[in-house]
């Protein structure tokens, strides 16, 4: 029951926070000449958790194109990613893909917090149709790191869907985005120019995952049925059985520049294939496919899981941990900065109107721990001790 309570919350939380907001990255100087066309690739890097050595030779099947090569497929294909950021988790990270106009690439950027979270994510639409992935050994990622050098202080994670569900539980699989951009700064030209950046993924390195968690003993990725959803991953979190944080984190500005992603088939002659976009249901399309508890949940869930709420929080704890102000000296910090914008009384009753519904948040969030959670967490707690008694296979709760 417990398992249950966690994987409603989470699909409530993520309808409600999973929305594809506008980002406008921080100014940045890109760090190599990319060029225009690029008409060959270097030998690729395979990125996994076995790092298996690429193939010699492999055909490959673009899916979404971010280059200048047809500009209503660029379109597309950017269109057809929504953010999946550590709000659902109480984060602050903010990240979107967004199209780069006269670019031959799409920009996913934003800024990842650990306050709270943690990870910064994109995935599709739900595809109208399963993506068809019979006879194709992975995925394929052509890419560059423009923000900073220092791809190695991030875990670089590819997040496939097998069912048409949007729950917790994912195939997912790490990628070393160090190493193919090392493979292809050696492939470099004479002239300064910069080649990309080639990420092989094969479908045997995905494990099934619930969050950053490795569900032990889970099924193999089965991909005869199609794929569902694609999407990427920047996080503090390495996939392991409990909850693992890497060393050295890097937070903050994150810049990955995007040219194409797709299958790729290892043994064939080179090849790459124009991209054919899949067509993708829209958000409204999406969220009225949801499930009947998940609409009525909804409205209780955006009470309780608040993105601002999230970052006023944050902005509090910054201001009386850094700053050593008191609650009320931050609040009438807030008044302060509010004032040069809009005005002294304005800016007295806005400050009004949050405090009011920051304390309803809290007073109503502790009354439904109190009744529902804890209850529940009790129970969960009892079932699998009976489960482990018993010898039956007991799943490590999340939140562990």
């Amino acid at each position: 029951m417990s398992s249950t309570m966690t994987l409603v919350v989470f699909l409530v939380v993520s309808s409600c926070l999973s929305t594809s907001h506008a980002f406008t990255p921080f100014p940045v100087a890109h760090p190599i000449k990319l060029p225009l066309v690029v008409h060959s690739l270097p030998a690729p890097t395979t990125s996994s958790k076995r790092c298996s050595l690429p193939p010699l030779h492999a055909s490959f099947s673009t899916v979404f194109d971010f280059t200048l090569a047809n500009t209503t497929t660029k379109q597309k294909s950017a269109s057809s990613f929504e953010r999946i950021d550590d709000a659902i988790m109480g984060g602050i990270s903010l990240s979107a893909l967004r199209d780069a106009p006269d670019k031959n690439y799409a920009s996913w950027s934003g800024v990842c917090r650990t306050d709270g979270g943690g990870f910064c994510g994109m995935r599709t639409l739900p595809f109208e149709t399963p993506l068809n992935a019979t006879g194709q050994d992975g995925l394929f990622l052509d890419c560059w790191l423009a923000s900073d050098a220092e791809p190695e202080r991030r875990m670089w994670k590819m997040t496939v869907r097998t069912d048409p569900s949007r729950g917790e539980q994912v195939f997912q699989a790490q990628f070393d985005l160090k190493r193919a951009m090392d493979e292809a700064s050696k492939s470099s030209t004479n002239n300064g120019d910069h080649v990309w950046a080639r990420v092989y993924v094969p479908f045997d390195d995905f494990q099934l995952v619930r969050g950053p968690r490795l569900i032990p003993d889970g099924p193999k990725l089965d991909v005869s049925g199609g794929l569902y959803q694609i999407g990427l991953t920047m996080s503090k979190f390495r996939i392991a059985v409990t909850t693992t944080e890497i060393e050295n984190f890097r937070p903050g500005y994150f810049d990955l520049h995007i040219q194409r992603m797709g299958f790729y088939t290892k043994d064939r002659p080179d090849f790459l294939r124009e991209a054919v976009v899949p067509e993708t249901l829209t958000k409204e399309q999406a969220d009225s496919k949801r499930p009947f508890i998940l609409k009525l949940l909804l409205p209780v869930a955006k009470l309780f899981f608040s993105e601002k709420a999230n970052r006023r929080r944050s902005a509090m704890k910054i201001l009386r941990e850094k700053r050593n102000m008191s609650r009320a000296r931050a609040i009438l910090f807030g008044i302060k900065v509010r004032k040069s914008s809009m005005g002294m009384m304005p800016s007295f009753m806005k400050t009004i109107g949050i405090l009011g519904v920051d304390s309803f948040r809290a007073l109503s969030g502790t009354g439904l721990k109190v009744v529902l959670i804890y209850p529940l967490r009790f129970l969960g707690v009892v079932l699998r001790m009976v489960k482990k008694a018993m010898g039956m296979k007991v799943q490590v709760p999340l939140r562990e």
